[in-house]
C-alpha cells in the first residue's frame, strides 16, 4: 500500500472515530481501531441477519398470496430463496445471526451511550436497506433473463406474467430506494455536524485559531483553516458516505453475482477475474497522478479564494493606495496557477475517462464470447445469456470500483490530506497546553499582582532577544507605562502577559486570566449587533447588563451619539467598517468600564483619539483604581502612570518612575 493510501486509511479511520466513537481529548489519532472494526462488523452482522429474514420472509408471503403457480409464473426467480428459507437449517441461521447481532447492538449500546448508539443503529439500517436494494437488484436482472426467456420461447403468458411481476416489484420497493439516497445523505448532514463541531471546539480552544494563524505566517504550515473547517470537512464527509456505501455496494453485488455467474459458467468468473486485474492494472498509475493533481489542484484553488478574501476585508486601505494595479497583478498570479494544474488536471482526467470507457467497451463483449460457444450448443439459454451478461457486468463494475470513482477518490484524498493536517496542528496545540509548560508558565499559586523575574521575550522573527532578564513587579492599583521604539517588543512583551505566546526564559506570575482585559489598537469589531459588540469579552453563562447600563457605558466612553442614532441597541451593522477608528476605540474603553475588571491592558488604545478624549478615558480607569500596563508612544501618556518601562529592542530596558 502506496504512503498515500496508508495516509488516506488512517483520516478516513479518524474521520469516521469522530462521529462513531466517544469522544476523547486531541491528537486523537489513536483512538481504537478494534472497537471500531468490532462496531462495524456488529453493525455489518445485525443488516445481513435482518436482510437474510426479510427477505425469505417476503418470499414466503408472496407464495402464500398468489399460490405456487402464479408465483412461478411472475417471479420464477424466486425458486432459489424460497428453498433456501424452506430449508430449518438456512431459516435458523438467518435467525441465529439476528439474534446475534441483536444482543450485540444491546451490549455496544450501554457502552456507547445513547446519541453514539442511535448512529451506529442507523449505520445499521442503512447496511440493511443496501443488503435489501443488492437482494432487488438481482431479481430485476433475473428477472430480465425471464423475460428474454419468455420471448425465446414465445410465451405470452410467461412473458406478461414477468412483466407484471418487475413491475410490482419495483413499485413495492419504491420506499427503500427512497432509504437509500434519503438515509446516506442524512447520515452524510449528521456526520458533517459532528465533524465540524470537533474540530471548531478544538479551533477555538486554548487560542489555537491564533497559534495557527501565527505558525501558518512564520512558516506556511497550515494555511486557510476557515476554508478547511468550511469547504474540506464537508467535501470529505459526503464523499466519505458515498464512496463507503458504494464501496459496500460493491461488495455485496460482488457476492452476489458471482454466485449467479457461477451457476452459469465458472469459466466465465475466471476470465472476469484476469480482465480486471489487467485493466485496472492499466488504469491504476493514471489514478495515482490524477490523485496528486487533484490535491495541488484544491490547495490552489484555496489560495486564491483567500486572495480574494483579503482583497475584500482592506478594500479601503487598498482605495487609499490606489492599489488595484498591484492586487490584480496578485490576483492574476494566483489565478495563472490554478489554470495551469486545472489544465493538468483536466488532461489526466480526460485519459483517465477514455480508458476506463474503452476498458468498459471492451469488457461488454467478454462474456458473450466466453458464452456463444455454449449458446450455440444449446446448453445454455437466452435467458441464461442475458442473465450472464448484466452479471458480468455489475461484478466487473464492483471490481474496478476505486478505478470506476478515480475522480470521486483523488477529491478525497486532498480534502482528507488538508482536514488531516489541521486535526495534526490542533493536537499539537493541545498537547502544548496540556503538558507543554513553558517556563513562563510555571504552575503557581495566582499571585494578588504581577511578578516578572529574570524574563526574556525573543524576537518572532527569529532575530536577537528583544528583552532580556526583566525584573518587574506590577502591585494591585498600580499603572505602568511600557515605551521605546518601534520594533522593540512592546507587543511581544503583552503576548507573553496575555499567555499568546511563550517566553524564551524566566517566569512569570500573572492573576488568572479571568482577571485581565485587553484593549488593542484596534478594537475588534464582531459580527452582530450593537448590544453584542459591548457584551463581547463577558462571560456567556452571566447575565447582561440591563441595556440602561449598556447606554451609560457608551455615554461615558463619549459615544453618547450611538444612543441617539440606535434607539434599539439590537440593530446589526458592518460596525468595523461603520465606525471611524476613534469611535471604535472609545467603544473598546466602553466594553472595559463594562467588564469592570481589576487589571487591564492596553496597546496604543488612544492612537485615534485626540489629546483631550484620551485625558478623558484614561481619567474613568483611574477612578475606577484598576491595575493597568499601557504600551504607548505619546509623552502624554506619562501623566495617568506612575512608572515607566523603557525598551531599547536590543535586549536592554531600564525602569525609572513616570
Amino acid at each position: 500500500m502506496s504512503p498515500t493510501l496508508v495516509t488516506f486509511a488512517a483520516e478516513f479511520r479518524q474521520l469516521a472515530a469522530d462521529f462513531l466513537l466517544p469522544s476523547r481529548r486531541l491528537p486523537s489519532s489513536r483512538r481504537p481501531l478494534r472497537s471500531f472494526a468490532a462496531l462495524l462488523l456488529l453493525a455489518a452482522t445485525l443488516a445481513l441477519g435482518l436482510a437474510a429474514l426479510v427477505i425469505g420472509a417476503s418470499a414466503q408471503l408472496l407464495e402464500a398470496v398468489l399460490g405456487p403457480a402464479r408465483l412461478d409464473l411472475a417471479f420464477p426467480y424466486l425458486r432459489g430463496p424460497l428453498g433456501l428459507y424452506g430449508s430449518d437449517h438456512h431459516r435458523w441461521v438467518a435467525l441465529g445471526v439476528t439474534v446475534a447481532g441483536g444482543v450485540g447492538a444491546w451490549l455496544a449500546a450501554r457502552w456507547l451511550g445513547r446519541e453514539l448508539s442511535r448512529r451506529w443503529l442507523a449505520l445499521a439500517g442503512l447496511l440493511l436497506v443496501l443488503v435489501v436494494a443488492t437482494a432487488v437488484d438481482v431479481a430485476f436482472t433475473e428477472g430480465n433473463g425471464a423475460v428474454m426467456e419468455a420471448l425465446n420461447v414465445r410465451s405470452a403468458a410467461r412473458f406478461w406474467g414477468t412483466a407484471a411481476g418487475l413491475s410490482a416489484i419495483y413499485l413495492v420497493t419504491l420506499p427503500v430506494q427512497f432509504l437509500n439516497s434519503y438515509g446516506q445523505q442524512r447520515f452524510a448532514l449528521a456526520w458533517r455536524d459532528r465533524t465540524t463541531a470537533v474540530l471548531s471546539e478544538a479551533y477555538l480552544q486554548n487560542q489555537n485559531y491564533y497559534h495557527l494563524e501565527a505558525a501558518a505566517a512564520g512558516a506556511g504550515e497550515i494555511d486557510n483553516p476557515d476554508q478547511r473547517l468550511a469547504d474540506d470537512i464537508q467535501r470529505s464527509v459526503v464523499s466519505s458516505t458515498d464512496l463507503f456505501f458504494g464501496f459496500c455496494t460493491s461488495l455485496l453485488s460482488l457476492a452476489a453475482y458471482v454466485l449467479v455467474l457461477f451457476q452459469i459458467s465458472g469459466w466465465l468468473v475466471l476470465t472476469l477475474l484476469v480482465a480486471t486485474a489487467m485493466g485496472n492494472g492499466l488504469i491504476v498509475p493514471l489514478v495515482r497522478r490524477l490523485a496528486r493533481l487533484g490535491f495541488r489542484q484544491q490547495s490552489l484553488e484555496a489560495d486564491f479564494r483567500f486572495a480574494l478574501m483579503h482583497l475584500r476585508s482592506h478594500a479601503e486601505s487598498i482605495a487609499f493606495l490606489r492599489g488595484e494595479a498591484r492586487e490584480a497583478r496578485g490576483l492574476r498570479g494566483r489565478f495563472a496557477r490554478v489554470l495551469v494544474n486545472l489544465e493538468r488536471l483536466i488532461r489526466w482526467r480526460a485519459l483517465v475517462e477514455q480508458g476506463s470507457g474503452l476498458y468498459a467497451f471492451l469488457m461488454q463483449f467478454v462474456p458473450y464470447l466466453v458464452l456463444s460457444g455454449a449458446y450455440f450448443g444449446g446448453r445454455v439459454s437466452l435467458g441464461q445469456l442475458t442473465v450472464g451478461s448484466i452479471a458480468f457486468g455489475q461484478v466487473q463494475t464492483a471490481l474496478s470500483f476505486l478505478v470506476v470513482r478515480a475522480d470521486d477518490f483523488s477529491s478525497l484524498f486532498a480534502s482528507l490530506d488538508r482536514v488531516g493536517e489541521l486535526r495534526g496542528g490542533l493536537g499539537a496545540q493541545v498537547l502544548l497546553a496540556a503538558g507543554g509548560e513553558s517556563a513562563a508558565a510555571a504552575a503557581s499559586p495566582a499571585p494578588v499582582g504581577l511578578e516578572l523575574h529574570q524574563l526574556s521575550v525573543a524576537d518572532p522573527g527569529g532575530g536577537p532577544p528583544l528583552i532580556e532578564h526583566l525584573d518587574l513587579r506590577v502591585t494591585p492599583g498600580e499603572r505602568l507605562l511600557i515605551t521605546g521604539p518601534s520594533g522593540c517588543g512592546k507587543t511581544s512583551l503583552l503576548r507573553v502577559l496575555c499567555g499568546l505566546a511563550p517566553a524564551s526564559a524566566g517566569r512569570l506570575r500573572s492573576p488568572d486570566p479571568a482577571q485581565w482585559s485587553v484593549l488593542p489598537q484596534t478594537p475588534y469589531m464582531a459580527l452582530g449587533s450593537l448590544r453584542e459588540q459591548l457584551l463581547y469579552g463577558l462571560p456567556l453563562e452571566a447575565p447582561p447588563p440591563p441595556d440602561g447600563a449598556l447606554r451609560s457605558a457608551l455615554a461615558a466612553a463619549g459615544v453618547g451619539a450611538l444612543n441617539e442614532r440606535y434607539g434599539d441597541l439590537g440593530v446589526e451593522e458592518d460596525w468595523a467598517r461603520l465606525l471611524s477608528g476613534g469611535e471604535q476605540q472609545r467603544l473598546g474603553f466602553a466594553r472595559l468600564l463594562l467588564a469592570g475588571r481589576p487589571f487591564v491592558l492596553l496597546d496604543e488604545a488612544t492612537s485615534a483619539l485626540d489629546l483631550e478624549a484620551e485625558r478623558q478615558l484614561y481619567g474613568l480607569l483611574e477612578r475606577q483604581g484598576v491595575t493597568m500596563i499601557s504600551v504607548g508612544h505619546r509623552p502624554s501618556l506619562r501623566a495617568f502612570h506612575q512608572r515607566l518601562l523603557r525598551l531599547d529592542g536590543r535586549g536592554g530596558w531600564t525602569l525609572e518612575a513616570a
